[in-house]
């Protein structure tokens, strides 16, 4: 039961992600794609993906703790 609202609260709050951000972490998390993999799918850097996951987790973190 816990589990199953943890899980509801996630995707809330991925759908209060912008479509590219949302798009990122899909990629990442729920396709398995390297960074290398969607840095050359997006045209940019590695590094680049890295700093946009990070700030994107930071994000989704602030979104999931307790009000």
């Amino acid at each position: 039961m816990i589990q199953n609202i943890k899980c509801e609260k996630l995707y809330s709050c991925l759908n209060e992600l912008s479509e590219d951000e949302r798009r990122l972490i899909f990629a990442i998390y729920f396709e398995n794609k390297t960074e290398n993999e969607v840095a050359c799918f997006l045209h940019t850097t590695q590094q680049n993906i890295n700093k946009k996951k990070r700030r994107i987790l930071c994000k989704l973190n602030k979104l999931l703790k307790p009000q």
